[in-house]
This record gives structure tokens, sequence and C-alpha cells, in this order.
């Protein structure tokens, strides 16, 4: 388990290497010249969290409680804005169970990823598909967790939606006039066999004016159609219902001005449990 001391060194020459990196890169334009300095931030970053971690650790006063042993030096990975972090701990256990106090005083989530993190792929993904999420993020912080991993988080974070619903404060400057517009759709949810069938090349259409005769094309295209069983339906879409809520506020002539504190939620669940 390092020292304070064994980070700080670290970090004191990390620093001086990238200042005599940057000395000597003459050769480098200032595109090439950012590229490279970009990982190098990256890694003081890590290091930085490393030294806070490290000294926290060292100062933490833990209480002697009757009956509980002391197992110092277990090592964790935390996932963090500049990447994967290692940092040591003192474990307190006993019979029955055990903790860790630099978890607890520091706030550190069970799922090993730090809170700000958390925040930024959770934001992401209310804006994107998981799979964006994580190719946004990993363009931006050279990481990412992992799709499924970046899904956990949304979901664990979206179990206390409605108690923050319950405690938000009224917006600021809000009209008189309250708008709430609901409507649901299916979203596309088509099968590879069925996109298979739409992504083969096409040939010419001799009669490209021909209503019936593109539809006549299409179904010789497609082939014929799987005889349905009990249950099977048409149209395999799944239905999300879209609210949108928004303020207008009434200007001196009578006119309505807006919209103002305008707020888009989506949802996949059943119309009851709204």
């Amino acid at each position: 388990m390092p020292s304070v001391d064994d980070v700080k060194k670290q970090l004191i020459d990390v620093v001086a290497n990238i200042v005599q990196w940057i000395i000597n890169c003459r050769a480098l334009n200032f595109y090439e010249f950012e590229k490279e300095l970009i990982p190098r931030v990256f890694d003081l970053g890590r290091l930085f969290i490393a030294l806070f971690l490290c000294a926290r650790e060292q100062n933490i006063l833990v209480a002697s409680v009757p009956g509980c042993k002391r197992q110092p030096g277990k090592g964790r990975l935390l996932g963090t804005f500049f990447g994967k972090v290692r940092y040591w701990r003192t474990y307190i256990y006993r019979v029955g169970g055990g903790y860790y106090p630099l978890d607890i005083e520091l706030g550190l989530p069970l799922d090993g990823f730090s809170m700000l993190l958390r925040s930024y792929a959770a934001k992401l993904a209310t804006k994107m598909s998981y799979a964006q999420t994580v190719g946004v993020l990993s363009m931006f912080l050279r990481w990412s967790p992992c799709q499924e991993t970046v899904e956990e988080m949304v979901l664990g974070l979206g179990r206390h939606t409605q108690e923050w619903f319950e405690v938000m404060p009224a917006p600021q400057g809000d009209g008189q006039v309250l708008i709430i517009q609901i409507d649901s759709k299916g979203t596309p949810t088509a099968t590879e066999e069925e996109l298979a069938k739409r992504r083969v090349p096409r040939k010419p259409n001799p009669h490209p004016g021909s209503q019936r005769h593109r539809r006549k094309d299409a179904r010789k295209r497609r082939g014929r159609k799987k005889r349905k069983k009990k249950g099977d339906k048409s149209k395999n879409a799944k239905m999300a219902t879209i609210v949108v809520m928004y303020t207008l506020k009434r200007a001196p002539d009578g006119t309505l001005e807006g919209p103002i504190n305008k707020k888009v939620y989506a949802s996949y669940a059943p119309a009851l449990s709204r």
C-alpha cells in the first residue's frame, strides 16, 4: 500500500516529465501537441485523486469498537472522471459483517464509480442511446463504463425520481397557463430477419409510377409471410408514452407567450402505472 510520500514523489516525477516533454516537443504542431497532452493530463488527474484518497485514509480516525478487528490495506478500483484509480482503505469487521470507514466518510458508491461520473453518464443516457453514451464518454474521457453498467446507473437513479418530484421547488418565472400534451407511439423494433429483407440490393422498377406494381414487386421481393401463431401480432412495436409540460405567460395585450419551463418525459411503463 503506497504512502502519501510515495504518491507525492510519483506525482512530482510525472509533472517534471511533462514539463520536460513540453520543452522538447519542437517538431509537433499544435494539433499533435494538444492530442498528446490530453492523456498526460488525465494521468495527472488520476494521481491527484490517488493522493487525495491516500491522505484521507491516512488521517481517518477509526474508533475502537469492542469485538471489532481492523484489516488495513484492502485495495479497490474506483472509476472516476479521469479513469480507474486504485486506492487502499481500512476494513473494520466482526462476526456478521464489516464496513470501510473511508468509503462511508467520502460517500463512495458501492458499485465502484464516482458520483460525478455517474451523473454525467445518466444525463447523457437521457439524451441518446446507451451505446451512444458509451461512445461519447469514451471520446471525451478516454474510457467509459460498459453499456450494461450505464443502464444500471440510469435505472438506479431513476428509482428516486418520484421522491425528487415531490420535494423539488416550483420553477422560477413560471406562466399562468399550464399546457400538458400526451401522445403514445410505437418505437421501431424490427427483427433482424425483417431488416435483412430491407437491406438487400433492389432491382430497377419498370413501373415507377404505378402504385399497384410497386406493391406487387415488394411482395415478390420479400417473399411469403410466415403463418402467424396464436398471440402473434403484425406489428411488434413497443409503445412509448411521451408527456410534454410547459406554461404560457399572459402578455399585457392579452396574448400568450411561451413555452416557459418546458419539460419532456417518456416512459415504456404501462398506462395504468403512470
